[in-house]
């Protein structure tokens, strides 16, 4: 159960950054405008810190990768690589309209 988690931990990030970011937009709606600063910085402060966990499970991917032996070892390393590689991207890439201010 471990070796999926690890190389899910990515994706996970993602999806917690997405539920996270569209609850915070949301509840910024009801209660005020969405485009306030202090709502914006709340999503951005969220981002950062998704987008850190996302690079942390893509940096122990990668070391953990470099000294795995074992095949089936190796590839799940690859997964839990390209999923914190991918959330990354995509979290950035969600983050950016509150950075531009849209």
């Amino acid at each position: 159960m471990l070796r999926w988690v690890s190389m899910m931990g990515g994706l996970i990030v993602w999806f917690v950054h997405f539920m996270g970011v569209y609850a915070i937009a949301s509840l910024a709606d009801v209660v005020g405008r969405a485009d306030d600063l202090a709502w914006r910085m709340a999503g951005l402060g969220f981002s950062a810190a998704c987008a850190m966990a996302a690079l942390a499970i893509t940096g122990w991917a990668a070391r953990s990768l470099r000294r795995a032996g074992d095949p089936s070892a190796r590839f799940g390393d690859q997964l839990a690589l390209l999923g914190g590689g991918v959330a990354t991207v995509a979290i950035v890439w969600q983050a950016l309209p509150t950075v531009i201010g849209y």
